[in-house]
Order: structure tokens, then sequence, then C-alpha cells
């Protein structure tokens, strides 16, 4: 995750004390398009198939895969980082379903959110 490059080693520490090993079976809707986000998965395991329409335009669609080393959520990012942003999770921007069982280690919204203002308050600067 190219936010979390360039993070103390403290802060890593904490976001993996926060994380939560998660399975999901073949064949589960993770999270559909235009639901509220409410975890970042990090993928161990499995694969997963997203697709977005943009919002339900007309004629638009985009399918890619996800595999190990990749992740989703990444609504969150954004909306942890802003202060502003209030308890009003960000709303997913594509659908995703898991096309083999699949082991992630998640991170909650309010997990991120904490990080990300420990981040904000040690890198103010930067952000």
């Amino acid at each position: 995750v190219p936010l979390f490059e360039s993070m103390d080693e403290r802060l890593l520490d904490a976001i993996c004390e926060r994380l939560k090993p998660c399975l999901f079976t073949e064949s589960t809707y993770i999270v559909r398009e235009g639901d509220p986000v409410g975890e970042m998965l990090f993928i161990i395991r499995g694969r997963l198939e997203s697709v977005t329409t943009d919002g339900g335009r007309s004629g638009f669609f985009n399918r890619s895969f996800l595999k190990e080393t990749d992740f989703c959520g990444e609504e969150l990012l954004t909306w942890a980082l802003d202060p502003k942003s209030g308890s009003n999770l960000p709303t997913s921007t594509r659908t995703v379903k898991a096309l083999t069982e699949v082991d992630t280690f998640a991170l909650t919204a309010d997990e991120l959110k904490f990080v990300a203002s420990q981040f904000r308050r040690l890198h103010s600067r930067q952000v």
C-alpha cells in the first residue's frame, strides 16, 4: 500500500497489531458497489473478482482480479486521512466477490481511522 511505504515503523507495528484474520468462502460477496466500505482487506491467499459499473454509468463495465499481495477497500484510506470525514463510511466503487476460498487480514474502518490520526499527527507536513 503506497501510503504505508513511508510510514513510521511504530505505526506499521500498530497496524499489524490491529489486523484480524478473515476467511471468505468461494462465491461470497465481500462488498457491493455503492455499499459502505467497513474494512480494508489484504489478501494472503485466494482470488477475488472486482467489478465496477462506475455507479451504473450506461455502458461502463470494468472487471479485474485480485490475488495474493493485493488489497481492496482503499476508499477507506482517503476517508481515514481526512480529519473532517466524520463517521459516514465511504461507499464502495466496486463489487468484490471471492472466486475461491480467500484468506485475508482485515483492518476495520475504526482501526484505520485511529492509525491514520496517529500518522497525521506525526507526519502532518507530508500529508
